[in-house]
């Protein structure tokens, strides 16, 4: 086993998704394998992003779907400005869900327009 971690997302429209990723999170686009499987990079961490149509088996007996899901593992951006990164989120397609502000740290739950959680925080 070698020492790189990666994250893959499935959607359901993979143009929308680099979309999104590149613009609203800021990502960079790295390589696009297939029609349907493209990777966009930020810092180390590559993510795969898999076009894969709702309906289809994801894993065990779950079928995926892309409305608004729950999952226990997520991915955190930072942002030097919080208020400014989620109108780049909603701008793209992606929802802001609630946001918190504090001196030591501000954080946003939202999900991009899949349904995919993800949090903005600033610490």
């Amino acid at each position: 086993m070698n020492n790189q971690v990666s994250v893959s997302i499935d959607v359901a429209d993979l143009e929308l998704a680099v979309d999104f990723y590149t613009n609203a999170l800021g990502c960079e686009h790295k390589i696009k394998y297939t029609e349907k499987w493209e990777v966009v990079t930020l810092g180390s961490l590559d993510i795969h992003i898999q076009e894969k149509k709702a309906g289809t088996t994801g894993a065990g007996n779950d079928i995926r779907r892309y409305d608004r899901h729950w999952t226990p593992v997520h991915l955190d951006f930072g942002a030097a400005d919080v208020r400014q990164a989620c109108d780049a989120v909603q701008r793209y397609g992606g929802f802001v869900e609630s946001q918190s502000f504090s001196d030591g740290a501000d954080i946003a739950i939202c999900s991009d327009p899949f349904g995919n959680g993800f949090c903005l925080i600033r610490e």
